[in-house]
């Protein structure tokens, strides 16, 4: 009875351990403080690839990384809305702290769906992989989410998206 108990406690603990993403992020807050990005492919978890639609009401989607003292924030335009806040990275792990958006209405339901699902796969986010290639002078970053989906940015030329705003009128994501 007790072997069958102990046999049956190893392979719950080897479930869950399969379960646990495999830490993969090869780039630290250091590597990222001061570079922008902006979004040029969504892999969803299905395999399709999301539609990215420009123009609207809002321009591209974007992430900027910068510290704040000890602090590292992240920063961006969700489509339509400013977003910031905080986020860790370490032992092959991102982990996005909850953001505050301004709260502009998207003009078309669309596009107001395209920001609050990339806002969901950011909170969601796991980690980060930073892929350099200099003879086309390419500079990718690839977060991926928890739940399957992969955001393709590509560095903003000479390293820096403009700095939102000071987010005020904001809401917690």
């Amino acid at each position: 009875m007790l072997r069958t108990v102990a046999i049956t406690c190893l392979a719950a603990l080897a479930l869950v351990g399969c379960s646990m993403p495999t830490p993969v992020s090869n780039v630290s807050a250091e590597d990222l403080a001061g570079t922008g990005w902006e979004l040029q492919h969504w892999q969803q978890r299905n395999g399709g690839a999301y539609p990215l639609m420009p123009g609207g009401n809002g321009g591209p989607i974007s992430i900027r990384f910068s510290r704040d003292g000890a602090a590292n924030i992240l920063s961006g335009s969700a489509g339509c809305n400013r977003y910031r806040g905080g986020y860790t990275l370490g032992g092959g792990y991102l982990q996005v702290l909850p953001a505050a958006t301004t709260r502009m209405a998207c003009l078309s339901p669309e596009r107001a769906k395209l920001e609050q699902d990339y806002l969901n796969v950011l909170a969601n986010a796991t980690t980060l992989t930073r892929e350099r290639d200099p003879g086309r002078d390419l500079d990718t970053l690839t977060l991926a989410s928890s739940e399957g989906d992969e955001l393709l940015f590509v560095r903003v030329l000479g390293g820096e998206a403009p700095e939102p705003g000071a987010v005020g009128n904001t809401v917690g994501q």
